[in-house]
Formats: C-alpha cells, sequence, structure tokens
C-alpha cells in the first residue's frame, strides 16, 4: 500500500500526520509513505528523523499577507502543481491524505486530476481555508468536531478525531502527585511570549497557594532566561525549557495544562483527558477561540482571552482550579470523553475501506 500525506507547517498539522504514518506502517503490511510538504517551516525536520520519506513543493501561505504576499501565493500554485503531478505519477500513491497548511492544496488538486482517492483531516471547529478548498474535492473528511459539520460537506464527514502520538499516549494510565499541584504551560512549539510574561506576574499571588506547587513551563527560545530568572527569584519550584522533548512524562505529571487552544495541544489534552486553562493565539483567524469554546461548552476547560491576560487574572484562574479536586476530576473526564485514543487506528481502517472499495 502507497499513501501520501500532505502538510504540515505546524506541530499542529504535523504529528497528527506522523501519527497516523506510524499507525499506517504498524497495521497495513508493507506499507510505504511519503510526506510531501515545503522547505519553509517545521516540515522539514521531524520527518526524515522518524523514517519517512519527504519531498517538497512550492507553496506559499495566502491567509493573513499583504497584496504581495498573496499575489505569491497564486503564482506559486502551478509551479506547485505541477511540481506535485510530477510526484505522484512517480511514485503512484492508492491514497492522498491532506493533514492542512497550504501545501495541501496543490498536492490535493494533482490527486484530483490523476483520479487517486483523496481524504482530508481537519482537527479545528471552523475549517481553514485549506481544508475549505479540498474537502469538495476530497472522498473523505476527518473531523474533530460535531460543530465542523455546519462547515463541510456532510455526506463526507466522518467525526473520528485526530491522531495522537504514541509516545503520548503512554501518559493515559500514569500516577499523578498527591501531594503537589503540577501545572504544565505550554505555549507551542515556539512559546508564547504574553503566556510567558503573564506567568512572570502571576508568580507572588501564586506563592500565596494553599498547597505546595510544581511548575513545567514550556516558554519558546526568546524568553527562556528571562522566564528561568522569575522563578529562581520567586522561589517556586520550577522547571523552565526552551522545548519540552519529553511531552509523555510531562503530561503524565499534569493536574492543570495552560496553553493556547491549537488543535495539535487539544486532541492530545483530550485523548489523556487532562483539564485546561486555554488562552487562545489572538491571531489565528479565530480558529483557536472557537476550540477552546466547544471544550469550555462541554466542561473540559475554562478560557483567558488574550486581550485579557494578566498576571491577577492567570493566578487567580489557576488558584481557583486547583484548589477544587473535584472540579479538575470533572474536567478530565469531560475532556476524556471528547477524545478518541483510537483515532488513528480508527482513520487507517476506514482509509483501507476507501481503498479497497469497502467504505
Amino acid at each position: 500500500m502507497r499513501i501520501i500525506i500532505a502538510g504540515g507547517g505546524t506541530g499542529g498539522h504535523l504529528y497528527p500526520g506522523i501519527a497516523l504514518a506510524e499507525t499506517f506502517v504498524r497495521l497495513q503490511n508493507k506499507t510505504q509513505i511519503l510526506f510531501i510538504g515545503t522547505t519553509q517551516g517545521i516540515g522539514t525536520s521531524p520527518i526524515p528523523k522518524k523514517g519517512f520519506d519527504l519531498e517538497t513543493v512550492a507553496a506559499t501561505g495566502f491567509v493573513g499577507k499583504g497584496l504581495s504576499g498573496k499575489l505569491k501565493s497564486l503564482f506559486s500554485i502551478p509551479k506547485g502543481l505541477g511540481q506535485s503531478l510530477g510526484i505522484l505519477k512517480k511514485f503512484k500513491p492508492q491514497l492522498v491524505i491532506g493533514i492542512g497548511g497550504y501545501v495541501a492544496v496543490p498536492v490535493m488538486l494533482a490527486a484530483t486530476l490523476l483520479r487517486i482517492k483523496r481524504v482530508i483531516l481537519e482537527p479545528n471547529v471552523m475549517p481553514g481555508l485549506v481544508n475549505k478548498i479540498t474537502a469538495p474535492l476530497s472522498h473523505l473528511v476527518v473531523t474533530t468536531f460535531e460543530a465542523s459539520n455546519q462547515h463541510l460537506p456532510r455526506h463526507k464527514i466522518k467525526r473520528l478525531g485526530i491522531p495522537v502520538r504514541p509516545e503520548i499516549l503512554r501518559a493515559k494510565d500514569s500516577q499523578k502527585s498527591k501531594d503537589t499541584a503540577t501545572l504544565v504551560i505550554l505555549g507551542g512549539s515556539q512559546g508564547a511570549h504574553s503566556i510567558n510574561q503573564a506567568m512572570i506576574e502571576a508568580l507572588p499571588f501564586l506563592k500565596k497557594a494553599p498547597q505546595s506547587l510544581s511548575i513545567i513551563h514550556q516558554t519558546g527560545k526568546t524568553d527562556s532566561e528571562d522566564v528561568k530568572a522569575a522563578y529562581r527569584e520567586s522561589g517556586l519550584e520550577a522547571t523552565v525549557s526552551a522545548f519540552i522533548d519529553d511531552m509523555a512524562t510531562t503530561y503524565s505529571r499534569a493536574d492543570l495544562i495552560i496553553s493556547r487552544a491549537g488543535a495539535g495541544t487539544l486532541s492530545e489534552i483530550a485523548a489523556l483527558g487532562k483539564a485546561a486553562l486555554m488562552i487562545p493565539f489572538p491571531y489565528a483567524a479565530g480558529h483557536q477561540i472557537d476550540n477552546a469554546k466547544a471544550f469550555v461548552e462541554i466542561g473540559a476547560a475554562e478560557m483567558i482571552l488574550d486581550q485579557d491576560l494578566s498576571g491577577e487574572a492567570l493566578a487567580k484562574a489557576i488558584l481557583a482550579l486547583i484548589v477544587h479536586p473535584a472540579r479538575l476530576k470533572k474536567m478530565e473526564e469531560a475532556a476524556l470523553q471528547h477524545g478518541n485514543v483510537n483515532a488513528a487506528e480508527d482513520i487507517v481502517k476506514m482509509c483501507v475501506g476507501l481503498i479497497e472499495g469497502t467504505a
């Protein structure tokens, strides 16, 4: 079986694609996987490390760009389409899977022209421009939120969830400390300056917590030293890293996660059943706010808008949650009900059925 997975650009797109690729290889003997990405961004680094081949095509972003950026994006499509056609004709895939990111557009167009079966994954409540374009061309649209149905072709939708890396799922049945409340602060792979700054300002308030606190904070490169200095001065127990490699261990210790509301992080939170305080990235075309609202509505999270974020507001929200273990437990149960630890396996089964004509 030969599968192409196209997309990337951010970890939220890419890591579910890697999880899916690994599941194909595990469940389907002799499966060959080829990723198609761009020469820019995160897409060029983790894939070869995972043992998968990667080809690149021309593609640039459109949303949020000025006039010259939009024109550059439009002009790159014919070139990217030609490159994609060449790759697909050479690799001869039985299925092309779009995982989001602008590179998926020329690849999915090429697959349509060559009459290769097509699947897309939509991890957000509100689909992005790429998936709005490619969903009508696809045979199957995999979603994680019920609310996505109103924005995509309903007859093509299967709500199966988004694949989570196997190494992350290892944290599901771990035991947390009963004596210490552990906060995990995540800003995405690049960190989040506003969250970092708010945590620095929150430390004097958190020192007054009625129970022992342990903090694990992923800062990104820019703020790492400033945040480390602030924790040292506060006297609070903290592990500060620019980037966390071992997310499974980090998740296993978490009583409360403070994070953005990217789809990748939310899929991991849901699969593991973790309570969360979400601070959506304000410049993500509203996607993260919609994602966070969906988790708040089911009782799995609380939310602070970035515009309302301050050290005092963040500390108040944290303390209001950690002093009520029963409330955290309910949030964990709600998150777990939304997640699907078998998402990767379920998607692979649907894809195999699509290829074999039984789905």
